[in-house]
């Protein structure tokens, strides 16, 4: 499997969350707003069977940022480890944003 399914799995188990969003727009960086359309951005590191995973989200506020990450962990976690058979030693996560809670419906793989 590529990298790229590997981040495919992680955004979309991610974005299944539904205090997950992620950031989108702006030009080199600048200007990048969160949004409910957006999704999380993820990065991988395959090495033999150990998968570590860079995940950038924005989560809605006020929230428990411990918690939620930790729920993130597990869930991301999970989704990839039963998908592929490999093993997540890591993921790290980047909070780009916190948005104000609203109600969203779940999104799906795109």
């Amino acid at each position: 499997m590529s990298e790229k399914v590997f981040e495919k799995l992680a955004t979309q188990s991610a974005s299944e969350l539904p205090y997950v969003t992620g950031t989108g727009g702006g030009l080199l960086g600048l200007g990048r707003n969160p949004g409910r359309d957006q999704r999380p951005h993820a990065a991988i590191n395959l090495s033999g069977r150990n998968v570590t995973v860079f995940l950038d989200v924005a989560l809605e506020f006020p929230t428990d940022i411990a918690a939620r990450s930790a729920q993130i962990r597990h869930h991301v976690t999970a989704s990839i480890e039963h998908a592929t058979g490999l093993d997540v030693r890591r993921i790290d996560i980047t909070i780009k944003a916190l948005t104000p809670q609203t109600d969203r419906s779940r999104r799906s793989l795109q």
